[in-house]
């Protein structure tokens, strides 16, 4: 992902939000194909995912994360914001709210956009989804001066 990000940002002659947008979608559009290509992968970690909730919560109503899927989430967090700060670098932007909480959003919309095309297999409508991302979390960064 930072490979294609660096790419095209070095193939840009602008700057500013219009630059972020590119480099979003110059990001997440290597994120589809490695997605699609592996669903048992993506059906295994969902099924993990659930299995260690399931456990944290059979015998608990009290709400108490779960420290290993607290972990897990915690890393693509960082993960995401990594690639959110490259993004704004690269971009001459600066996100206008703290850059976890958009990381965090962003995985949310990605978790549950997989969670359906596994359900449908519906190309056309996760295409629309991640152009949809792109063009939100743009309105989340300003230009710098």
């Amino acid at each position: 992902m930072t490979e294609a990000i660096e790419t095209a940002a070095g193939s840009l002659d602008f700057r500013g939000n219009r630059a972020l947008r590119v480099l979003l979608h110059a990001g997440v559009s290597t994120l589809w194909p490695i997605l699609k290509s592996s669903p048992d992968r993506q059906l295994r970690a969902y099924e993990s995912t659930l299995a260690v909730l399931r456990r944290r919560w059979e015998n608990q109503s009290a709400c108490i994360p779960d420290p290993a899927a607290t972990a897990m989430f915690r890393e693509m967090d960082a993960d995401v914001t990594d690639f959110l700060d490259l993004c704004a670098r690269r971009s001459g932007t600066q996100w206008l709210e703290p850059v976890d909480a958009i990381a965090a959003y962003l995985l949310a919309v990605i978790q549950g956009m997989v969670l359906r095309w596994l359900a449908d297999c519906d190309d056309e409508t996760t295409l629309v989804v991640l152009d949809d991302l792109v063009s939100y979390l743009s309105t989340k960064a300003v230009d710098l001066p």
